[in-house]
């Protein structure tokens, strides 16, 4: 949805909003991504699109909901993950139903390259 975030600051509450419809149960998991693992890996940047079938999730981040909502009615569903406060790095949180799956890739805290211009250069 266009409300939600993609980057968080490392002390920042992470919530998402999704829409939901014809889905009874929704299961969502919280994978925290090594990027530099995966760099090291496969010599490429990081890509939405990775597999994560066969993943395990750390304790805790995959929880299940029932979902009351009447057929065919679109629901906005909110969602807080205070699991994710004071973390640093890239989190995917895959979201299940229906045999359909979404994702959401979040990043936490960020880089900078500061540099300053003196007489000897930069």
């Amino acid at each position: 949805m266009p409300q939600n975030q993609d980057k968080f600051k490392i002390n920042e509450q992470v919530h998402l909003e999704i829409e939901v419809k014809n889905i009874k149960k929704l299961h969502y998991k919280v994978f925290e991504f090594n990027t530099l693992t995966y760099y090291r890996k496969t010599l490429k940047p990081f890509n939405t699109s990775i597999d994560l079938d066969g993943l395990e999730t750390e304790s805790g981040f995959s929880k299940s909901m029932d979902i009351d909502a009447l057929e065919n009615q679109k629901k906005v569903l909110p969602f807080d993950f205070p699991e994710l406060s004071n973390k640093v790095g890239l989190f995917i949180i895959e979201f299940v139903g229906n045999g359909k799956s979404a994702r959401a890739v979040i990043k936490k805290g960020s880089l900078s390259l500061i540099h300053r211009s003196t007489v000897a250069g930069h």
